[in-house]
């Protein structure tokens, strides 16, 4: 089978808009060629859905079937991105969730956003980080803790919630956190304890010419560009809406806000 009708049948694999789907797809083109490629695209597969073993597996199949250097780095570097994701795993075991609000107010806000609307392929949800870190809750946190582990507020929690209860990320949904400190950054990026805020300037935020930056040229999420997404989902209060609108101001694309107070 040519280079180009490989690409081209693992565009079609991915163009489907079931995760599960396309793993089948993948996985019968895999059998049919042992390409590297192919390999590569099933560790992505893998991993939105969340089995990070397998994502693994896949990607040190892609590793070892690329004939380039090149290829084998990009999959060397996935491969180690999914190890890193699967030791810091063992932190959630840390992290004891407080218990349940008195108010439902903004599950209930979040409920009335339905994903099954959008393409989760041109989609992306960006949140807004929390003041309560896991420092605050957990004496023996480590200094460096993945995003999503790290941030303890109620309403990130809720939002945590509200994915993890919808299996959005299993259905192929990205989202990313956009912080004081770091600006726009992947759910499993190490961050370590600090006290920035966008509305204390002596603070030291991270500027809005950097956001901007981060959001034309930085390539996250499995290579992708924030600005390729047709429509962004914005969580978080109103500075935080304020700040994504300002960072797409050049990008075509559809903003949808939800405030959390």
């Amino acid at each position: 089978m040519s280079w180009g009708e490989i690409n081209r049948r693992i565009s079609a694999c991915k163009a489907l808009k079931d995760i599960d789907e396309q793993i089948i797809c993948l996985k019968k083109l895999y059998d049919e060629t042992k390409d590297g490629m192919v390999a590569y695209a099933l560790g992505e597969a893998f991993e939105i859905k969340g089995e990070l073993n397998e994502a693994l597996k896949y990607y040190k199949e892609a590793e070892a079937r690329f004939p380039k250097e090149e290829y084998k780095r990009k999959a060397r570097a996935a491969a180690e991105k999914v190890t890193r994701k699967l030791e810091d795993e063992t932190l959630i075991k840390l992290l004891a969730r407080p218990p349940p609000l008195e108010t439902e107010e903004h599950v209930l806000s979040l409920e009335k956003l339905d994903l099954k609307n959008y393409d989760p392929e041109t989609t992306v949800i960006i949140v807004a980080c929390s003041r309560t870190k896991i420092w605050h809750v957990t004496e023996n946190a480590p200094a460096y803790v993945p995003a999503r582990l790290a941030y303890r507020g109620e309403s990130f929690l809720k939002f945590l919630e509200w994915m993890e209860k919808n299996q959005w990320e299993k259905k192929g949904f990205k989202w990313v956190i956009l912080s004081a400190k770091y600006g726009f950054i992947e759910p499993w990026q190490p961050i370590c304890n600090y006290d920035v805020s966008f509305n204390d300037e002596a603070s030291g935020p991270i500027s809005d010419e950097s956001l901007y930056r981060q959001v034309m040229f930085q390539k996250i999420l499995n290579e992708k560009r924030l600005r390729d997404f047709k429509t962004v989902i914005c969580i978080g209060g109103k500075t935080y809406i304020e700040k994504v609108q300002k960072s797409f101001k050049d990008v075509k694309c559809q903003i949808i806000s939800l405030t959390q107070g």
